[in-house]
This record gives C-alpha cells, structure tokens and sequence, in this order.
C-alpha cells in the first residue's frame, strides 16, 4: 500500500505520465497557474497531464483502516488548431485513450492493494474552451485513497 504522504501521490501520478510514451509533459499545481505557467515550463509538450491540487480528507472504517482519501483532478490536453474540427476530434479520442490507460492502471494497483479507488465514483468530462485556448481534451475526477497507519498507530 503506499503510504498517504503528499510526495506519494505526487509521484503516483507522476510516474504514470513519465511511463507512458503518449504523454510528453506532466504539470502539477491549482487551476490559478492556468495554461500560460504550462506553456512557460522548460520541456513543456502536448499531449500533457495536469494532476490538480487535491482536497485530503482522512478517513477511519474504525478497524484497522485510516487513509488520506485524494479527492482531485487530472487532465489530459492535447494542441490542435482553432479552425481544424478533424484535429480536435482527434485530441478528444487521443487525450481519452490516455485516461483509459491511468484508470486502468488504477484499477489493477486497486486489485493489488497499492490504492484504494473506485471506478465507479470517477468523472469525466471535457476541458472547457474557456480557459484552454486552443488545448483540448479530458478532466478525470477522482478519490484515491492512501494508507496512513503507520503514521497514526
């Protein structure tokens, strides 16, 4: 189980966007940052994963069970010009083939007892235009929840 610390779940999802030959950035930080600190990073590429600020909220089954529950969201952009619908299209299905990847990787660390996630509590939805300019694709919301024990008992 990996343990409830802030640098395991940064690194969690860090390491799924180094290990995955789709993704060509990783970005981490609130929404205040916006598209214009990611466009200024060193490196910065498209496709690319923005892991979002979580809210933690502990959590006690009262037996033998306290976790940090990592209520967040990632968000996988991709490029694609303003006036090529082709091309948009084209970063929906690409950033949501890269999403299925992480909820699929979520899903066999949930098996193996790395996580605890529920596919059933995730959301997806599109990036709103609104502050993406000309980056589109998919916001995935979810609760993971880490192992604290060892730091409370």
């Amino acid at each position: 189980m990996i343990r409830g610390t802030f640098s395991d779940y940064l690194n969690y999802f860090k390491q799924f966007s180094i290990n995955d030959t789709d993704l060509k950035f990783f970005f981490f930080g609130g929404v205040e940052k916006g598209m214009d600190y990611a466009r200024s990073a060193e490196g910065f590429d498209t496709p690319f994963m923005w892991l979002e600020q979580p809210i933690i909220v502990p959590s006690d089954n009262d037996a033998s069970n306290v976790n940090l529950v990592f209520s967040t969201g990632v968000s996988v952009l991709k490029n694609a010009p303003l006036d090529d619908n082709e091309a948009q299209e084209q970063a929906y299905h690409d950033t949501l083939e890269i999403l299925k990847k992480l909820l699929k990787k979520m899903r066999i660390d949930n098996r193996e007892k790395t996580i605890f996630f529920s596919l059933n509590t995730a959301k997806i939805e599109a990036v709103s235009q609104l502050w993406s300019d000309s980056a589109y694709g998919w916001r995935l919301e979810l609760n993971v929840e880490l192992n604290i024990n060892p730091d409370l008992y």
